[in-house]
């Protein structure tokens, strides 16, 4: 009896343990919103402490006017009620192709093309310098006249943001993203044909709504972020793609 009254002991103990193990880890886990704030700064953690929390985890907070004053009423420091506004802003751009999110894509390798009809000229033909995206297709299909919305950080322009159709390889997807030599000497840039006509609408904050001028054709796409290129460690642009089917 003294044996089973010890198991029965140790079971309920592990069992305990591990309980209050799995509590502790989805409080660690779950978000941390302003209800959270207000409960560790009554709890006398320090500031240091509540930023660290903030910076290590999901969070969910409510930020207008009303929500900060409750939360100076509550003892909330402005240290922390600051981490807390930072913790909610843009980093990257956030893009959704009718209403699908898209990843952005690094355009990491380079291909020259027209370099032996270049040399073989003398130099009349031009050498094309060329960036491409690995793949015959992007992973989104979308209409023929998408709609892109996005929302930028306080730092980003939509002035930034072209809709540009690629050359369609097969295997892969290419830019142009110049040319050297030829009657026209040096250009750098996207050809100016390659460049889809768009309209860019605020919606509201940092949110834009990007609208073809006219429907696209069946092909491949990219919205570029013109200067997002980082030559040095062999990007020649990010990007988000899309491909259009007929419909």
């Amino acid at each position: 009896m003294k044996v089973f009254n010890t198991l029965a002991i140790l079971v309920a103990t592990c069992s305990f343990t591990l309980t209050a193990s799995a509590v502790a880890q989805s409080s660690l886990e779950s978000d941390v919103n302003n209800a959270r704030i207000i409960e560790m700064t009554h709890k006398g953690l320090g500031d240091d402490v509540i930023t660290a929390r903030i910076k290590a985890s999901a969070t969910k907070f409510d930020l207008s006017d009303d929500d900060l004053a409750t939360l100076k009423k509550a003892g909330v420091s402005d240290a922390v009620v600051a981490a807390m506004i930072q913790s909610t802003q843009l980093t990257n751009p956030t893009v959704k192709i009718d209403g699908n999110p898209v990843e952005v894509r690094a355009i990491g390798e380079q291909k020259v093309g027209g370099r032996l009809g270049h040399v073989a000229s003398l130099g009349i033909m031009s050498v094309k310098n060329k960036a491409y995206l690995q793949g015959q297709h992007a992973s989104l299909i979308a209409s023929r006249s998408p709609v892109i919305d996005i929302e930028l950080p306080a730092n980003d322009n939509i002035n930034n943001y072209i809709v540009v159709e690629m050359d369609d390889k097969g295997d892969r997807r290419e830019i142009e993203m110049g040319s050297v030599g030829g009657t026209v000497g040096e250009k750098i840039g996207i050809r100016s044909d390659r460049i889809v006509r768009t309209s860019a609408t605020p919606v509201g904050g940092r949110h834009y709504r990007i609208t073809m001028v006219k429907e696209l054709k069946k092909g491949e796409y990219i919205l570029y972020s013109v200067g997002s290129a980082d030559f040095p460690r062999g990007v020649y642009g990010q990007g988000y793609d899309f491909t259009v089917q007929k419909p």
